[in-house]
């Protein structure tokens, strides 16, 4: 039986042996060939500085009409996928505050007739009377009386007044007087009336006698 075994193990060991002996070799040849491979070049000597002249190189599109076409559609793509920008403008608006002043509303209520008298008391004036009720007037802001009156010749005054017939007083601040010889609008100061629908008359007087005058008067009133 070791007769059987011995020359198995040899021709195994030698087996062995060439196998070694070709990976050697394999290993030998692949660290040469990396030798031969790398290689360390000696430094050239230095050459001296030059100053670099800039080269344009022309190059000639080769993009063809079907490379164009998609070129266009993707700028077109890219342009559409942009987000519209909206350019909003301020706008200073400036306002004008126009102030509006309202005119007084003017009403004149005649007062008619005419007359004459020497006396130095007062003496009613025929048909220069009329009624009148403030409360018909809720704007009104103030009234006057206003007469056309002369003294003869001039001499001394002629006087004339608004007589509340209803309430037998004279209305208060409603007196006027001129030393004219010719007509003269005059006019009262403001006037108070007394509630209610009164009767008013014109009275006229004289200061010393020379005859006093009164051609028409009216009431003006002055609304808000």
């Amino acid at each position: 039986m070791k007769e059987k075994i011995l020359p198995i193990l040899i021709f195994v060991f030698l087996g062995l042996a060439v196998a070694n002996l070709i990976a050697l070799d394999i290993s030998w040849l692949q660290a040469r060939r990396y030798q031969g491979e790398i290689s360390f070049p000696s430094q050239p000597a230095p050459s001296p500085i030059s100053t670099p002249t800039a080269t344009i190189t022309s190059e000639t599109d080769t993009c063809g009409p079907v490379c164009q076409e998609t070129i266009n559609q993707k700028v077109a793509e890219a342009i559409a996928s942009i987000p519209e920008t909206e350019t909003v403008k301020e706008t200073t608006v400036v306002q004008k505050t126009t102030e509006t002043v309202s005119q007084p509303t003017v009403i004149y209520i005649p007062l008619g007739g005419g007359g004459s008298t020497t006396s130095l008391d007062w003496a009613d004036v025929g048909n220069a009377e009329v009624y009148l009720d403030i409360s018909d007037y809720p704007n009104l802001d103030r009234a006057y009386f206003e007469g056309f009156i002369r003294v003869k010749h001039g001499n001394g005054r002629a006087f004339a007044r608004l007589y509340d017939v209803t309430h037998s007083i004279g209305v208060q601040g409603g007196e006027i007087y001129t030393n004219n010889e010719s007509f003269t609008l005059v006019e009262s100061g403001s006037l108070s009336f007394w509630q209610g629908k009164n009767l008013y008359r014109v009275q006229v007087k004289s200061l010393n006698g020379y005859e006093a005058f009164y051609d028409s008067g009216r009431i003006k009133l002055i609304l808000k």
